[in-house]
C-alpha cells in the first residue's frame, strides 16, 4: 500500500477529488471501479516502477473523500472530470487504464476526448449494450429508504463482502482488511458519499456505451482490451467487440482473476501494461507538470 499511499485533493470544477501519484515520465491515468479507489492498483504501478507517471484519482464511485455534490456523476461527466484532472495537472495527453466503471469511464473519454487520450487500456469492462445484473439489483436496493446506510453497514461484515453481488464476484481472493477499510470508510462514515453514489447508481444506462463505444472506431491510436478468462460480469462478446472496434487494439486473456485484475492477479497485467506501454512513441515535452490547485 506504500506506493500509493500519499494522497492530495486536487480542486475541478466538479469539487474536490482526491488523487495518488507515483513515479515521473509517460503519465498514466488510473481509473478505478465501483466501491473502489486508487489503491486497487497499488500492485500495478509497484510492478511498473517510478519510470512512468501514474496518477489514480478517486473516483466519485462510492469510495471517495471528500463528496462531490455538485458534480455530474454520469458516465459523460466523469469522463469530464478525467479531462479536467489532466488539466489541472498541466497533461496535454495520457494512456487511460481503466478498470470495471474506470473502464466504461474511458471509453466515453476516449471517444470524446480522443485528443486527449495517447494510449486507452481497458481491463474487464462495460461495453456497448451490456448492463450486468448485480449492478441492477444493487441501483434497485439503493432506492430503498435508508438502504444506503444499511447496506454500507452489511458490506462491513466479511461475509457479505464475499457474496457474488459485492466483492466475491470482482475478485477470487479476499481483499485485505486494510485496504477493504479504504474502500469502505467514506460510504460507512458520510451520508453525503452514500447520497453520490446513489446518485450515480440512479443515473446508469446503458445506452451511454451504446453511444459511446461504437465511437471508438474513430480512435486510432494504440490500444489494449485485457479480460480474465474467469469473468463473472463482463462476457468476452464484449471484449472481442471492443478488439474489433478499436482500430489498433490488441486483445490479451489472463488466468485465475475475476473483473478487478489489478486487484485479484496484476502479476500478468504489469507484464501487458509494461509491454504495451514499452511499445509506444517516446512521450512529447508537453505533458510535463504545469500549475496545480492543491490542499
Amino acid at each position: 500500500m506504500d506506493t500509493l499511499s500519499s494522497r492530495r485533493l486536487i480542486h475541478l470544477p466538479c469539487g474536490p477529488v482526491g488523487v495518488r501519484e507515483h513515479g515521473s515520465g509517460r503519465p498514466v491515468v488510473l481509473l478505478h471501479g465501483l466501491v473502489a479507489n486508487g489503491l486497487v492498483w497499488r500492485h500495478v504501478v509497484d510492478g511498473l516502477g517510478s519510470g512512468f507517471r501514474c496518477i489514480a484519482p478517486d473516483l466519485a464511485l462510492g469510495s471517495h473523500t471528500p463528496a462531490v455534490p455538485d458534480a455530474d456523476v454520469t458516465l459523460p461527466g466523469l469522463a469530464g472530470t478525467v479531462i479536467d484532472l489532466l488539466d489541472a495537472l498541466g497533461i496535454e495527453r495520457a494512456v487511460l487504464v481503466g478498470n470495471g466503471y474506470g473502464g466504461d469511464i474511458a471509453q466515453v473519454a476516449a471517444a470524446r476526448h480522443p485528443e486527449r487520450v495517447e494510449a486507452l487500456v481497458l481491463v474487464a469492462t462495460n461495453a456497448f449494450d451490456s448492463d450486468p445484473w448485480p449492478v441492477k439489483v444493487l441501483s434497485r436496493l439503493v432506492s430503498l429508504p435508508a438502504a444506503g446506510l444499511v447496506q454500507s453497514k452489511a458490506i462491513a461484515l466479511k461475509p457479505v463482502q464475499r457474496l457474488r453481488i459485492t466483492y466475491g464476484g470482482a475478485t477470487k481472493r479476499p481483499i485485505p482488511a486494510d485496504i477493504m477499510a479504504e474502500y469502505l470508510r467514506p460510504l460507512r462514515s458520510d451520508p453525503l458519499v452514500r447520497k453520490d453514489f446513489r446518485r450515480f447508481l440512479e443515473a446508469l444506462s446503458p445506452t451511454y456505451l451504446a453511444k459511446y463505444s461504437p465511437m471508438l472506431a474513430d480512435y486510432h491510436r494504440p490500444a489494449l482490451v485485457v479480460w480474465p478468462r474467469d469473468e463473472r460480469y463482463f462476457p468476452a462478446e464484449g471484449a472481442a467487440r471492443l478488439a474489433r472496434t478499436l482500430p489498433h487494439a490488441t486483445l490479451e486473456f489472463v488466468d485465475d482473476s475475476y473483473a478487478w485484475v489489478p486487484e485479484d492477479n496484476p502479476g500478468p497485467l504489469v507484464r501487458l501494461l509494461g509491454e504495451f506501454l514499452g511499445r509506444l512513441e517516446p512521450a512529447s515535452g508537453s505533458d510535463q507538470p504545469c500549475s496545480t490547485t492543491l490542499d
